[in-house]
């Protein structure tokens, strides 16, 4: 919390404490939050909630603070804590998700970008689930938008992740096995919802890291490792108790898909390709964590493996395409050292 520079809570804070805390990072997405907020405000019946906002840097921060300074009175009116956190320089949305996890109050918590949208009723679906299930982590459906001039076969692809959810109930271990073994869902951390508890430990395992790039599948590796490990024990005093995982077919969240730093835009200087290979530090810290924890199943490491050739085929793809000619040569050079001796574990 070091480098949190500025924290405020806009609009007085309700007596009854949040059951959910909504996490959002921004950074570079300011003209695109309004949007967002909208679609937090028209929550359906929602169970009460508090949205934690992150600055993690922005070069559009003082827009930011306006923005949701003009949002307050709204917020209040309906009763829910609007939270502004400020990050004093760019640490990465891995980074600045943690900071939101940190100060989230809730039971549970959800996490959303701000160039993305909310169904009406998303909140009170995943809530609902959580509470009917008692699930750990409950998993809804993504709906894919903003498609206008994105290749088919990609916006096909990334349609058919973020609707991979398991129609069903995980427990312990399996949680983790079906997700990166079987790929039998996405790891994509919106669209869910996590106890608190179960998030803030599966923090605790990663350490700090500059990532903007599959950051999701960092965060949620941990999130599953963490749920697969036992509890306690019921009240007969032998039985484990385990974390569970609930899938569920609502539609609970709408991604934009050529919005962001994810988007395929021309990149024209090394700040941005620089953010594109710390993907490479995804499998660095995983890797190194399994190294250190050979008891894990040995099925998830070549899992792992697996998935880090794939996305460092893509990132070559990536220099190829997106990077302007002349940055090329110091593009890839970047780009080897970025993945490094982890490069050569994956061959």
């Amino acid at each position: 919390m070091s480098f949190i520079s500025r924290a405020a809570r806009f609009g007085r804070a309700v007596r009854q404490k949040p059951l959910v805390s909504l996490c959002v990072p921004v950074y570079g997405t300011e003209g695109l939050i309004g949007r967002f907020f909208e679609s937090v405000l028209q929550q359906d019946a929602a169970p009460l909630f508090e949205t934690i906002v992150v600055n993690d840097g922005s070069p559009g921060a003082k827009e930011l603070r306006g923005i949701i300074k003009t949002y307050t009175k709204r917020f209040k009116e309906r009763g829910l804590p609007l939270v502004l956190l400020e990050h004093s320089k760019n640490l990465g949305t891995l980074e600045a998700r943690r900071t939101a996890v940190t100060a989230a109050s809730g039971e549970y918590l959800a996490f959303a970008d701000p160039d993305d949208e909310l169904p009406p009723n998303a909140l009170r679906i995943l809530y609902d689930a959580a509470a009917t299930s008692g699930a750990d982590i409950v998993h809804g459906k993504a709906a894919v938008c903003g498609m206008e001039g994105e290749p088919d076969a990609r916006v096909a692809a990334f349609a058919q992740r973020a609707q991979n959810v398991y129609d069903g109930v995980l427990t312990g271990d399996e949680i983790l096995r079906t997700y990166i073994v079987e790929r039998s869902y996405s790891s994509f951390v919106w669209g869910k919802l996590f106890k608190t508890d179960l998030v803030q430990k599966a923090y605790g395992e990663i350490p700090f890291t500059y990532c903007t790039m599959a950051e999701d599948m960092l965060l949620y590796f941990f999130i599953a490792l963490t749920a697969s490990k036992s509890v306690g024990v019921l009240e007969d005093g032998y039985t484990e108790k385990a974390h569970t995982y609930a899938g569920i077919r609502d539609v609970v969240y709408h991604y934009r898909i050529n919005t962001g730093v994810t988007s395929r835009r021309t990149i024209a200087c090394l700040s941005e390709w620089q953010k594109v290979c710390s993907v490479a530090s995804v499998f660095t810290i995983i890797l190194s964590y399994l190294d250190e924890h050979p008891a894990v199943d040995g099925g998830i490491r070549e899992a792992i493996q697996d998935l880090g050739r794939a996305h460092y085929a893509d990132n070559l793809k990536q220099l190829e395409v997106c990077v302007v000619p002349s940055l090329q040569e110091e593009a890839r050079a970047m780009l080897e050292e970025w993945w490094g001796i982890h490069h050569l574990s994956l061959e």
